[in-house]
């Protein structure tokens, strides 16, 4: 079955261009209101949301995966909803999308294609039953009082905030994990529901890094243990903060890391890992299109001569969406958060003695 899965999904794949294509032709031409309501312009802009579309049923129909697709479609579903845009819409292009598929794919391979879609659609049509916003608990008066000062572009408070935490004996971890993650998802929460601009979630982000940074004296002060760290977010993801705190908790263990950054080449990774030696790598990614980097990471490592037994964890939203895809990549192991990264490194590193 996960033959079959994988070469599906790579006919999906070497068709995506074609598929978007047809899909979106299709489309419009079954709902004829869409060219006068989105003209030439929604015509361009259908087509690339099929080809997103199309990025993440890929990866769903590789892993074997209803969760990945399903995640997906209920977070567009929100993403549209709150943009005053009709989920009707979206739902048409699903329907003109298995059309395509079915049209295109062979009746074995549609089958599995449209298993995907189905559900999808099911979702869609349970559109009553559906929570657009995800019951989240309410943030911490110091986690709420830090996302309001961002919000309203209050950078210099913002940090005075948080290092007046740190001064009265909060600790950096607790920071972290108590007012950073939670502040950031919310953020990202924001954006989702239509609330703020990419513009403002990235000034938040960019605060929070900064307000890390200035924290490093405390972070990098702890006694060594003599374990080493590689941490990096694959090739063609940008989001780096993420991987960036996790990186950190293992500094406040007394590892030493070594961060490479965001959208690192595997030849890149390779070379680090070959001069650092590390005891453990981290690799992150954010979207479900960046697992088959992560999996292609993971392979180029274990087939580089000496770096055949090297540890390799991986962290991220795919990864917390699909509990086994760590597995279907190759990894070592996973971590849902930069606390349970580090019980999980500490115990592939136990294992060894």
């Amino acid at each position: 079955m996960a033959d079959t899965s994988k070469q599906t999904a790579a006919m999906l794949k070497r068709m995506s261009p074609k598929l978007a294509e047809s899909a979106t032709k299709m489309v419009f031409h079954q709902n004829p209101d869409l060219a006068k309501r989105y003209r030439d312009a929604g015509k361009e802009k259908c087509l690339q949301d099929t080809s997103y579309h199309l990025s993440y049923l890929i990866e769903a129909v590789a892993c074997d995966s209803d969760a990945l697709f399903s995640d997906y479609v209920l977070w567009a579903q929100q993403v549209l909803a709150t943009r005053q845009l009709p989920v009707q819409d979206f739902h048409a292009n699903l329907i003109a999308l298995k059309e395509a598929v079915a049209q295109n794919l062979p009746i074995d391979q549609y089958v599995r294609v449209a298993n995907h879609l189905n559900g999808a659609l099911q979702l869609l049509e349970q559109n009553n039953n559906i929570r657009y916003v995800t019951t989240e608990a309410p943030l911490e008066p110091v986690a709420q009082q830090y996302l309001e000062l961002l919000l309203s572009g209050q950078r210099a408070a913002a940090t005075e905030l948080i290092l007046e935490q740190v001064n009265q004996g909060v600790t950096v971890k607790e920071i972290y994990l108590k007012v950073f993650q939670p502040v950031q998802h919310k953020i990202g929460r924001l954006w989702q529901t239509n609330k703020i601009s990419v513009a403002q979630e990235h000034f938040c982000t960019a605060i929070t890094q900064s307000i890390m940074s200035q924290l490093y004296p405390l972070i990098f002060g702890t006694e060594r243990n003599g374990q080493k760290l590689i941490a990096t977010c694959v090739s063609g993801d940008m989001h780096e903060l993420g991987v960036r705190m996790v990186c950190d908790f293992f500094e406040m263990e007394g590892w030493d890391t070594y961060y490479l950054g965001a959208n690192v080449p595997v030849t890149a990774i390779i070379s680090a890992i070959r001069d650092q030696k590390p005891d453990l790598v981290l690799l992150s990614a954010t979207m479900t299109f960046h697992v088959p980097a992560v999996k292609d990471t993971i392979k180029a490592i274990k087939e580089t001569k000496g770096l055949e037994q090297v540890k390799i964890l991986v962290g991220g939203y795919p990864f917390n969406t699909e509990k086994n895809l760590w597995k279907e990549v190759g990894a070592n192991g996973y971590g849902t958060n930069a606390q349970e990264a580090l019980q999980v490194a500490q115990n592939l590193l136990a294992q060894e003695k």
